[in-house]
């Protein structure tokens, strides 16, 4: 072989190695390009999935179980967790597990026989861990991305003697949106037992960045949702609570009636009304609710209902509010009563006759409002008791009011307003505004008493409905 022949080997396999070597890099190249359009089409599926979520459901939990079960899915993971903070207490509580994910937060916990994934999501979920306790409040703390490539390097993750819970590789990444930690999402053991790279850390911290923009964004949405409602049934409430009020105030000869009610929010809790018995015979009311809102004025409505039936033609207050207590009392829940003072006037003779059902005082102003009688008679309110006690309790009351007598009947956000100072209104102060105005008609009573009150408050917040009833001779 000559040296031009050797030359020309040289020179072929010279250019055959460069053909060789820009092959290769071809390949890599296009082996990295597929790589990061599978992981691009990865992350779009999850959030196209996220998506659906937000418009099937936007209850926060199943967003969660979305984010997991495709985090799971698209990391090709054997199973995931995902926790998230309770800022009032600074712990990660378990909200969705799939998969046999082991309890790497509370290796002490106490776990089913069976280790299927359902048995295993319903004895850890609820779990709770303080931030920087174990692996996965390490995560919460630290707010980094973390990556366990084989078990044995890291002493935080619990061994556990079952083959279904063993640990062999771990990652998690935290759920932060606007600088803020909303949980962990966290993936055990890969389903080729291989262990997990920086590739599938990377795409499991893109994964918990678009999964903590859709929690924040569920949290929201609940929130607008909650209010919508709430809304809503304020809105009901308040036109239920319209209805029951009276459209104007009763003529009674010789007597004069005058009342007013404000709400502490858009829905109150109180009510006043008006009944005639009979020809000659006038039934006056005055309520406060313990429950708010719909429920509220529920109750309301269901009292005033059979207030109004059983005070027909019926001249004893005592008799009437044990009627109403035993027709009410199946319905009424465990943590709500209604506090009322029931009277009936007869017009012919001023004769009053009243019960007071775990009320406040009714109050009395005799000779123009020199003298003030506080009548509190025994009584409780309705609804706790099915009769056996509320009927041996109760107490009726009679007064005769002669003219220039007016009887008061108010409910506990007159005398509980606060000033600035945190004062309260009282009932020293409501006799006294009382007093100022018994020369005037009953209307003009109630609004100087509105007056005193608003000037007394100032700008603090009304914390409590207000009413106000007035029948004056």
């Amino acid at each position: 072989m000559n040296v031009l022949d050797f030359l020309l080997i040289l020179l072929t396999a010279f250019f055959a190695h460069l053909w060789w070597k820009q092959r290769r890099r071809a390949a890599m190249m296009r082996h990295g390009r597929q790589h990061l359009i599978q992981e691009r089409q990865r992350v779009l599926t999850f959030v196209h999935s996220l998506g659906d979520a937000f418009t099937e459901n936007l209850k926060i939990e199943e967003i969660l179980k979305v984010i997991v079960s495709c985090s799971v899915r698209t990391a090709e993971a054997s199973s995931g967790a995902v926790f998230l903070l309770d800022e009032k207490t600074n712990e990660l509580e378990t909200m969705v597990v799939e998969g046999p994910f082991p309890p790497l937060h509370v290796p002490d916990a106490v776990l089913p026989p069976d280790r299927s994934s359902g048995d295993l999501e319903k004895a850890l979920k609820g779990r709770r861990v303080r931030l920087g306790e174990g692996i996965i409040g390490g995560v919460a703390k630290d707010r980094r991305p973390l990556l366990v490539r084989h078990s044995e390097d890291d002493p935080r993750i619990p061994v556990f003697d079952d083959e279904a819970l063993r640990v062999r590789t771990f990652l998690a990444a935290p759920l932060i949106f606007r600088n803020r930690l909303l949980g962990v999402l966290a993936m055990v053991n890969t389903l080729d037992e291989k262990p997990f790279n920086e590739s599938d850390l990377s795409l499991v911290t893109s994964l918990a960045n678009q999964g903590a923009f859709a929690i924040y964004n569920g949290n929201l949405y609940q929130m607008l949702a909650e209010k919508e409602r709430m809304d809503r049934d304020l809105a009901i409430s308040r036109e239920i609570q319209q209805l029951l009020m009276p459209k104007k105030f009763p003529w009674i000869e010789g007597m004069e009636v005058a009342a007013f009610t404000d709400p502490a929010l858009q829905v109150g809790g109180d009510y006043y009304g008006f009944v005639q018995v009979d020809a000659d015979h006038w039934g006056f009311s005055i309520a406060d609710v313990s429950g708010k809102g719909v429920s509220g004025a529920l109750i309301m409505a269901m009292c005033r209902s059979a207030l109004r039936t059983m005070a027909m033609g019926r001249l004893s207050p005592a008799q009437v509010l044990k009627e109403v207590n035993r027709s009410i009392f199946p319905d009424m829940r465990e943590e709500m009563f209604i506090s009322l003072v029931y009277g009936v006037l007869n017009t012919k003779t001023r004769q009053f006759d009243f019960c007071r059902a775990g009320h406040e005082p009714v109050l009395v102003f005799r000779e123009g409002g020199k003298k003030v009688e506080r009548l509190v008679p025994r009584g409780m309110a309705l609804g706790i008791d099915n009769g056996r006690v509320f009927d041996n309790v109760l107490e009726e009351k009679r007064i005769v009011l002669k003219p220039g007598d007016a009887v008061l009947l108010y409910t506990d956000g007159i005398t509980e307003a606060l000033d600035e100072a945190e004062r309260e209104f009282g009932l020293d102060r409501l006799i006294e505004a009382a007093r100022s105005s018994m020369g005037r008609p009953a209307l003009e009573m109630v609004s100087e008493i509105k007056a005193q009150l608003g000037r007394f408050t100032g700008h603090h917040p009304q914390d409590d409905d207000m009413t106000l009833v007035i029948i004056r001779a």
